[in-house]
């Protein structure tokens, strides 16, 4: 368009962010913990703890550990963005913000004994376990309870069953539930174990403790000392990086964290067919689900978790790029590395949105009746022809195919024909009561344990988390 001008995304102007996390899919509680600003507030708290440990040592005095702790409290985001305009490196800015901050007899310590990576990898651990255990974990487990409570209320109401988008035999909906409830459990106690697995380090520019060795007999003893200030472990072994194993372990799982909701956003969405219409996300009076078909009720919420779970996955061709670096550092993970957060926060989105559109999903029962009984009992086809082979028809999965396809054609229950039928009557005819009432009402009488395996998963999970 001729008079088209681009608008002005300068330094300030509104809706400038390029990642939809920052504008459509912002959050503040997550950029209270991923964001930059946090990303240098947990660097800058490593070098105070530093600081500390340099006058525990003796190498500095108190007044000067305070100095610095002070420091690192006052410095802003903007001052350190300004001076890597000058130094062209991220953690020398810090340094020198911190620096201006202080009198000249405390200038010295900050940063002393430290290489950049002592600092930023500390800090990347300590960033990313607080946000797993304060933030993605919690929500995971909000999403947990929802669906115990969903598993808890529907243990017994009946549904069908599908494989492969097919209707297979009677289960009910606490039990499809179930899945997602023990599933999602599992994924929750392995990040536990991820995020506590995070370590930090300080051993030096190659990871040989050859700084620290030049004013401490006791280099390990100093790591140690500062990681205990920020009550982290030390890495068992460290070279100028942390090994990124662990970061790609945590990114691994969240991968199947996001696989999970994925999954049941795709069973919910499919639930929401016209066809089927078991399940409805809750529709808002004012809400609108397409600009020109106004009868919509689009399930937007749950294909946009599956949306975003794509973008987790992409992340973990990022995280497992970066097991490589050669010999004891390279940079080739300076930058990728700095997307970790990206997965901590889809996910954490991704939990929050499936959360409250499951907690308000609307059950129809009625309908899950309907579908239940629109097969005129060809679900029954299993256990006919297992009653069959019982009392010794040998060719009973072939008969009970070809009766399930005629009752299927003719829109005819399958036991009717199935008791009129020459070649099978005398062996129906010596089924008993109750393995006829199986195939007269499979509804009723042939859901297996879906019900009390759906209350024994609510049983093992529910109050699971709750310490």
């Amino acid at each position: 368009m001729k008079n088209f001008q681009f608008p002005d995304v300068r330094s300030g102007a509104d809706y400038s962010a390029v990642d939809p996390l920052d504008s459509r899919y912002y959050d503040p509680e997550i950029a209270r913990y991923l964001s930059e600003r946090a990303r240098i507030t947990y660097q800058a708290y490593v070098e105070a703890a530093l600081g500390k440990t340099l006058a525990e040592f003796e190498i500095c005095t108190p007044e000067i550990a305070a100095a610095i702790e002070t420091a690192t409290s006052n410095i802003t985001i903007e001052a350190v963005a300004n001076e890597e305009q000058v130094t062209k490196h991220d953690i020398k800015a810090l340094v020198n913000a911190i620096k201006a901050e202080l009198p000249d007899e405390a200038k010295p310590y900050v940063h002393f004994g430290a290489t950049s990576y002592d600092i930023v990898a500390t800090a990347l651990s300590l960033q990313l376990r607080a946000a797993m255990r304060e933030l993605v974990i919690p929500r995971l487990i909000t999403l947990e309870q929802t669906l115990l409570d969903l598993t808890d209320r529907y243990a017994e109401t009946l549904q069908i069953g599908r494989t492969h988008g097919q209707h297979a035999l009677p289960i009910t909906f606490g039990f499809a539930m179930a899945e997602y409830v023990n599933r999602l459990g599992e994924n929750i106690v392995a990040l536990q174990t991820a995020a506590d697995n995070l370590k930090g380090k300080f051993s030096g520019a190659v990871g040989a403790y050859n700084a620290l060795s030049v004013f401490t007999n006791d280099p390990v003893g100093f790591e140690r000392s500062v990681l205990q200030k920020l009550d982290i472990e030390p890495a068992e072994y460290s070279s100028q990086i942390i090994p990124a194993d662990s970061y790609v372990r945590v990114i691994d799982e969240l991968v199947i964290s996001a696989g999970i909701m994925a999954n049941l956003s795709h069973d919910m969405r499919h639930l929401q067919r016209s066809e089927i219409s078991e399940i409805r996300e809750h529709f808002d009076r004012e809400q609108t689900g397409s600009s020109t078909m106004a009868h919509k009720r689009n399930p937007w919420n749950f294909e946009n978790v599956i949306s975003l779970s794509k973008q987790v996955t992409s992340q973990i061709v990022n995280a497992n790029l970066n097991l490589s670096s050669e010999h004891q550092r390279d940079l080739t993970d300076s930058a990728s590395a700095r997307f970790y957060g990206l997965t901590l926060a889809i996910v954490a989105g991704m939990a929050k949105r499936l959360e409250n559109v499951i907690a308000k999903i609307e059950v129809d029962e009625e309908n899950m009746q309907r579908n239940l009984a629109m097969s005129h009992g060809i679900i029954t086809a299993e256990p006919l022809y297992l009653l069959l082979e019982k009392y010794g028809h040998t060719r009973a999965h072939e008969a009970v195919k070809a009766l399930a396809h005629k009752a299927e054609d003719e829109t005819k229950a399958l036991y009717e024909l199935a008791i009129n039928d020459p070649d099978i009557a005398e062996y129906v005819a010596k089924f008993t009561d109750a393995e006829t009432r199986i195939l007269q009402e499979p509804e009723k009488y042939y859901s297996g344990l879906a019900a009390t395996k759906a209350k024994a998963i609510y049983d093992h999970w529910q109050g699971r988390f709750n310490s």
